[in-house]
């Protein structure tokens, strides 16, 4: 970690122990992602570069070709009803046609592709020199120079399939190095587990013996966990047990190589531990490019180890290619069918997640209608040092806030539209919720050996992920079923609150993501607000007694 985050760590304890507002130590605080500069779109970037001409031999393309489904009009007709499959249901009705896969397959490998796929997967994952890609997909792929040095390949052309790709290939990802996706977290004490629990009265679940065990939350992650000992210190650090017997860590060469530790990792598995201390974690590393980034995801769907996501990834939804967007979609549907709840932070930039100078946006995945959005607070205490309220989180001096608008892409569910907004223009809406994000209030750390303090919305979808943990330990308990995909049961309880024993959101009514006000009931800035746990699990019970879909 740079010698920039770790002052704004320092920075952010000596002004907390003066007690200075949360208003004083956002000036100081770098915002998420913004320890680097909000990459610009890669139509913008090929503006701006040098063109070197064609990419030679030396260049090695890796790709994730989508597979088409099958009974798609079923597919649709299942997720609408709520119900779930197994994963090896959902591969002998709804999976790719192995016949036509394996036809696929021999093409690719023919023209000299290396080319492979997993049954079960939606994903062909094939790879090889530049030139030999573009001649099988009909394409141009160019060389480029930024004019800071840095070199990237991309193709502007739509690829072409032959008639044998073309019958079972739905879209092509990779034919770019340019465009990453990011991971939504600030690290520069915050609040400990004491303090979360209490603030999110999750300590009641706690002391009914509701832990996390049983229970399994799995994580897409791009940048490195070297070792455990930070880990294993901040367990020891607040008598929690240690990670080793509950932490898998999962890497594949076909995923490509993750970047070095950030700490966004470190973030999301202390933040789960914390609050799930029994649940068992499996992480699935890979490269931070969207060809790599899918194939781990289509493989973490694949293996089902655990029944909860929690992903802290994503980039600009206008920027991200539309393959990425179509095989990701694929795979998620994949998801929800076979009953996994999907927790996916909103982005750190406000509504502008695309950068200041673009027009309002919003950050995919968090916009897919299957995936339960979550936004950022600021957390306020009282003088008696325990939770007191929340602000949206928007800081204009570090442009940063809860990611939140309307997707570009996809028409609203059926779920949010009682509560639509009129700019959402029938649009999908984010976020769902929301949870502290704000880094001057945000969550006690250690990374790199040292005591810091996070942010983003990367320690909020970690949270609720945890939360929904221990709700799933206590329907199973009550031999009910699993949570699966959230938001319908989210947005009944946001309309039903007033009904219900206690409201399982706290509400959050002032502040803003740098666009949009925090009002009452749903937002764009915070969705429904964040977790009043005990009242959460409560609700659940109550929804899915009901007969909640």
């Amino acid at each position: 970690m740079s010698a920039r985050v770790w002052a704004a760590l320092a920075v952010v304890a000596v002004l907390g122990v003066a007690g200075c507002s949360s208003t004083q130590t956002a000036k100081r605080v770098p915002p998420g992602g913004s320890l680097t500069a909000t990459p610009a779109p890669l139509a913008t970037a090929i503006k701006q570069a040098a063109k070197l001409g064609p990419a030679g031999m030396s260049t090695h393309v890796d790709l994730s070709l989508g597979l088409k489904v099958r009974n798609g009009e079923e597919l649709a007709r299942l997720m609408a009803s709520g119900r779930t499959v197994t994963p090896a249901e959902y591969s002998s009705r709804f999976g790719p046609d192995p016949i036509k896969v394996q036809a696929a397959l021999e093409i690719l490998t023919a023209a000299g592709l290396e080319a492979t796929w997993r049954p079960g997967s939606e994903l062909i994952g094939a790879g090889g020199p530049a030139p030999v890609v573009a001649a099988v997909f009909a394409i141009d792929i160019e060389d480029y120079r930024l004019p800071g040095g840095a070199t990237f390949y991309a193709s502007v052309d739509t690829p072409k399939l032959a008639p044998v790709l073309a019958a079972v290939i739905s879209s092509v990802n990779g034919l770019d190095s340019y465009r990453h996706e990011r991971t939504y977290a600030v690290r520069p004490g915050g609040l400990t587990p004491t303090d979360v629990l209490a603030f999110y009265n999750l300590k009641p679940l706690r002391d009914a013996g509701l832990d996390g065990t049983g229970i399994t939350v799995v994580l897409p992650e791009i940048d490195d966990l070297p070792n455990l000992t930070d880990l294993n210190k901040f367990a020891g650090e607040f008598g929690l047990p240690p990670y080793d017997p509950v932490l898998t860590l999962k890497r594949d060469t076909s995923w490509g190589t993750p970047e070095k530790a950030q700490g966004e990792t470190t973030l999301d598995l202390e933040i789960i531990h914390q609050v799930a201390p029994a649940a068992k974690i499996v992480v699935y590393f890979s490269a931070p490019d969207f060809a790599h980034a899918d194939r781990a995801f289509d493989q973490m769907v694949s293996d089902h180890l655990g029944s909860v996501i929690s992903e802290s990834l994503g980039a600009c939804e206008t920027d991200t290619p539309s393959g990425h967007r179509d095989q990701y979609a694929s795979i998620q549907n994949r998801s929800a069918a076979q009953g996994m709840s999907h927790f996916v932070a909103s982005g750190d930039g406000g509504a502008f997640t695309c950068g200041l100078t673009a027009a309002p946006a919003t950050s995919f995945p968090a916009t897919l209608p299957n995936v339960t959005a979550v936004g950022g607070t600021t957390v306020f205490e009282s003088v008696q040092g325990v939770y007191f309220k929340e602000t949206a989180w928007g800081g204009p001096l570090t442009e940063s806030g809860s990611g939140g608008g309307a997707s570009q892409f996809y028409a609203i569910p059926d779920f949010q539209k009682t509560v639509a907004q009129a700019a959402g223009h029938s649009l999908r809406q984010v976020p769902d919720v929301a949870a502290d994000a704000d880094p001057s209030t945000g969550f006690h750390i250690v990374f790199g050996g040292h005591e810091g303090q996070a942010g983003g919305t990367s320690a909020a979808a970690p949270l609720w992920a945890a939360t929904v943990a221990l709700i799933d330990q206590d329907l199973k308990r009550k031999g009910l079923r699993e949570t699966g995909f959230a938001n319908p049961a989210i947005y009944w309880m946001g309309a039903n609150a007033s009904r219900l024993p206690a409201r399982p959101f706290h509400d959050v009514t002032g502040g803003n993501n740098l666009a949009f006000d925090a009002i009452p009931g749903w937002d764009f800035a915070t969705g429904w607000g964040s977790m009043d746990g005990a009242a959460l699990d409560a609700a659940w019970i109550t929804y899915i007694k009901g007969g909640g879909a």
